[in-house]
């Protein structure tokens, strides 16, 4: 004894729905077309199935408006079932359902029932005969039940069909992503496990708009990270705004978040749109979060939880949509115990962390950052290649890379420029920060301040570089940071430019 195939998609398919429908009704009424028709959006019918000896492919997906035909409309309406006889055939403002694309006799029969689920108007059935009067009162009692029967095939039809419209659309939108999420994360090299732990984070938390920070050393990527997510982001087709916060101070800050009015301040000559305003529906990266002035962060605290802000001089609130994603290489948690930042900005904004490791911990991923650069080089120094030697090899590997991938990305740089095609490590060891030789943790010696050890690294640097800040010779690629960090470290340990 066979039993019903649950699994089985043919005999649940919309066509074969309307096919066995439509097939049972011919076993009781004698019809040579046979039309299942779905009412759409715009008062207009579309045919989603047809029998018999008269149709054609002209029917299938044809369409027919209710303006043209008013006597469906009073079918609809009334939900009773209609015979158009001879009588009703020639009625001036009457016309054949399909009298545009088959010729039918003019004494010819057409029965139309109306299609309703719970009373509300879905479709019609049509029933069409070449002869007159085909159809008896008995017939139309009959079909009036019917209906009830097609009616809910007809429902089950379209449903299926959206579901594989949707179903389609996500297909595409998920081969979209895939393709959009290999192309995005191609330039973020790596195979280690602690790379692609941060890769898993970025693909889980991109999809949503959970506010993100990502911590880590300088250097470390944490703006590209900032870019793939919101690449890979439903906002991605909406602007992406960087901020740094170390280079900008008091009212410039505000400034450049929220915009100011005309007049706001000596130099406000117009008004102008911040941050906030132009990343409207987009991300707003903040990086050097941590350096974001005290009196700002509750102007910012407010956007975040309202969606709304005031420009500086302004009065009216301007409502913004933005994903915040931020960036720090400070430790952001301690800040906010000792109140330095405030507690309830950290926990606003520390939704979804993100750690980046440091390229010392990263393993062999050092080796394929080098080449990976190296293979972006070459074109730009008309090289079919570049090639690292095993010392050149070694010395990366056993580097420790304070600067992390920048640093490793202006080495690179650098040993393009010297070199003939293969890297050697003499045109690694030169230009690489000298690593200080480690002491045994019992030998006593005084311990500097940090600014104190800053302030000597920074000089240190400047005096390599001839006083120069800005390009690939400068102290800030020397130091891998971004040169407006160094200017901002400068003025604040007094530093003066050599």
């Amino acid at each position: 004894m066979n039993g019903i195939d649950y699994n089985s998609t043919t005999l649940l398919s919309p066509y074969r729905t309307m096919e066995i429908v439509l097939e049972s009704i011919k076993e009781i009424v004698s019809y040579e077309l046979g039309v299942i028709l779905s009412l759409e959006e715009g008062n207009i019918l579309k045919v989603r199935h047809g029998q018999g000896p008269l149709y054609s492919s002209k029917i299938k997906d044809y369409t027919v408006s209710l303006y043209d035909r008013p006597q469906f409309t009073e079918i609809l309406e009334s939900g009773e079932v209609k015979l158009f006889d001879t009588e009703e055939c020639q009625r001036p403002d009457n016309r054949d359902t399909y009298d545009d694309i088959i010729s039918m006799p003019h004494n010819h029969t057409c029965l139309v029932a109306p299609l309703s689920i719970e009373g509300k108007a879905i479709g019609l059935l049509t029933l069409d005969h070449r002869q007159c009067k085909a159809f008896t009162q008995n017939i139309i009692h009959i079909i009036k039940v019917l209906s009830k029967i097609v009616a809910l095939a007809l429902a089950q039809s379209v449903v299926v069909n959206a579901l594989h419209t949707e179903r389609d659309a996500l297909v595409c939108e998920r081969n979209a992503l895939l393709e959009n999420l290999s192309y995005t994360l191609s330039n973020m090299v790596g195979n280690s496990q602690a790379w692609i732990n941060v890769l898993e984070k970025i693909r889980l938390v991109a999809s949503t708009h959970a506010p993100v920070m990502i911590l880590g050393e300088t250097g470390t990527g944490k703006e590209q990270v900032a870019r793939s997510i919101h690449t890979l982001s439903p906002r991605s087709h909406r602007p992406f705004v960087a901020l740094n916060c170390s280079s900008l101070t008091g009212n410039l800050v505000e400034s450049e978040l929220f915009g100011h009015e005309r007049g706001a301040f000596t130099g406000a000559i117009s008004r102008r749109r911040g941050r906030f305003e132009l990343a409207h529906n987009g991300t707003l990266f903040l990086d050097e979060i941590a350096d974001l002035p005290m009196v700002t962060q509750p102007k910012l605290l407010r956007s975040l939880q309202d969606g709304t802000f005031e420009r500086l001089g302004g009065e009216s609130s301007i409502q913004s949509d933005v994903r915040i994603v931020c960036a720090t290489n400070a430790d952001l948690e301690k800040a906010a115990q000792e109140g330095s930042f405030r507690k309830d900005l950290f926990y606003r904004l520390n939704v979804f962390p993100i750690h980046l490791p440091p390229l010392r911990d990263r393993g062999d991923d050092v080796i394929l950052l080098a080449n990976h650069f190296l293979s972006k080089l070459a074109p730009k120094f008309h090289k079919k290649n570049f090639v690292l030697s095993h010392g050149a090899q070694m010395f990366l590997k056993d580097y420790s890379w304070p600067g992390n991938v920048r640093e490793l990305q202006n080495t690179m740089e650098r040993a393009a420029i010297l070199s003939q095609g293969t890297i050697e490590i003499e045109h690694l060891e030169k230009y690489t920060i000298p690593q200080s030789p480690s002491k045994s943790p019992d030998t006593p010696y005084p311990l500097e301040t940090l600014d104190t050890a800053i302030s000597q690294h920074i000089k240190k640097a400047l005096q390599i570089c001839k006083g120069k800040i800005y390009g690939a010779e400068g102290a800030a690629s020397l130091l891998a940071i971004k040169p407006t960090t160094l200017q901002s470290k400068m003025n604040k340990l007094g530093i003066r430019k050599i």
